[in-house]
């Protein structure tokens, strides 16, 4: 059977049927994204096509029969009209696909399938997702992910109710405004690695497989300007009461730190070497992450070091006390709060966060001339480089270059005219230091 169409489906999951002929490229959406429905207006089009043995393209006149289960045509040799017919046919096929099929006395009874609720569904998926071949923080990352999704939509939800129509509304759009699409796009990953787990025929807990999907391109954030910077610096003494809220921003502002690695600083990253304040950070992406840094001498005027030998003497293992988060790590919590704290002094950019610090010193260590080498140590970047750095190249750039090359060229009055009121925050570092020290 020559079939004159062909079922597709586009980058949000809706079918459509594309039809060609003569060259001619047209698409009819079928407004779902069921696929069941789908193959049926697709397969109910083409064998219309065939069994009135008329050529579609000279179809003259239509009538669709008010029961939707016929149509009526007329066909002029030297009509042309191809859309229009075409287009008849497809109005046909959806309107048959989307009827509830005719009763039939040899139609055997169908098993219902079996209900579960979301919250005993996820226990019972996470021996199976831990089993997996996906990487452990992967793994931490689906289960986290299905929490979240189990708080949207409530531990009690119906499985059988679980469709593509109710992901998308009540979690994707809602996660969309908050997050970045490529982060949006991993999770809807896990949840329909979890779906058509729940979906399969030993189970049937979900009606189908999810079709939901997202086109995500590499999110790049936008640079702060002095605007954006005054805004979170200014305002840090009248929205931060715990330590930790305080410095990360300044810490990130001179350094170009992830949010993360900041979080999961410990006392004892920090020491002296070459006549220079070090601070080591882990890193949390990269094989280039883990690194020493001097330390900036703002944050030195600041009291910073002052801090973290309060937190050492009182025998404490992390510099700040930030909420640890199993599936996330230490920059959950913290990711969370600056996030609160843009919205209260009004920086709505949804492009500027946390992670801007990273291009806007990158940007501003260029503009400087800093060393390539130095820089891309600074912040933990891979450098590239070839035989030439990855091979001959022994231990990186020295901490002396790093201080000559990049914390000697940080100025922020220079870079765009702003530069932090030391002495505002040297005020409220030290009362904050006050009040860790009188707990």
């Amino acid at each position: 059977m020559r079939l004159y169409s062909r079922l597709k489906k586009s980058r949000h999951g809706i079918y459509y049927l594309r039809i060609q002929q003569d060259g001619i490229d047209r698409r009819w959406s079928i407004s779902t994204r069921d696929p069941e429905v789908a193959a049926i207006a697709a397969y109910n089009l083409g064998a219309t096509i065939a069994k009135m043995k008329i050529d579609p393209t000279k179809i003259k006149s239509w009538t669709l029969e008010s029961d939707g289960q016929s149509l009526k045509v007329t066909t002029e040799d030297n009509d042309d009209d191809r859309e229009s017919a075409i287009e008849a046919l497809v109005v046909y096929a959806k309107v048959k696909a989307t009827l509830p099929p005719p009763p039939s006395s040899s139609r055997q009874p169908t098993t219902p399938a079996p209900t579960i609720s979301l919250d005993a569904a996820i226990k019972e998926y996470e021996p199976h997702l831990m089993k997996s071949k996906l990487a452990e923080k992967s793994k931490k990352m689906a289960l986290s992910t299905l929490n979240n999704l189990m708080k949207r939509l409530g531990a009690d939800f119906d499985l059988s109710k679980l469709t593509d129509d109710v992901i998308e509304s009540k979690w994707l759009e809602p996660k969309l405004t908050v997050v970045a699409e490529t982060t949006v796009k991993r999770d809807l990953s896990f949840i329909r690695a979890f779906v058509a787990y729940a979906a399969d025929k030993k189970r049937r807990y979900c009606p189908a497989p999810l079709t939901l999907t997202l086109e995500a391109k590499g999110q790049h954030w936008s640079y702060l300007d002095a605007k954006d910077l005054d805004t979170i610096f200014s305002n840090l003494d009248l929205y931060t009461e715990k330590p930790w809220q305080f410095w990360l921003p300044i810490i990130g502002l001179y350094t170009g730190a992830r949010i993360g690695e900041i979080a999961s600083l410990k006392t004892s990253y920090f020491s002296e070497k070459l006549g220079l304040q070090v601070m080591h950070l882990e890193g949390t992406k990269t094989d280039a992450s883990p690194r020493d840094l001097p330390i900036h001498p703002a944050l030195i005027q600041l009291g910073f070091l002052d801090y973290v030998n309060s937190r050492r003497n009182a025998g404490h293992k992390m510099v700040f006390d930030i909420p640890h988060s199993a599936q996330n790590g230490w920059g959950a919590a913290a990711s969370k709060w600056y996030t609160t704290y843009k919205a209260k002094i009004g920086l709505t950019d949804k492009k500027k966060v946390f992670h801007s610090f990273r291009p806007t010193i990158v940007d501003h260590l260029m503009q400087h001339g800093s060393d390539f080498e130095a820089r891309c140590q600074y912040v933990g970047h891979d450098s590239g480089g070839g035989v030439h750095s990855k091979v001959y190249g022994r231990n990186g750039v020295n901490l002396e270059l790093l201080q000559k090359e990049v914390v000697h060229k940080i100025d922020w009055q220079k870079y765009c005219g702003w530069s932090p009121n030391l002495v505002s925050l040297k005020i409220h570092a030290d009362k904050l230091l006050k009040a860790t020290l009188s707990v």
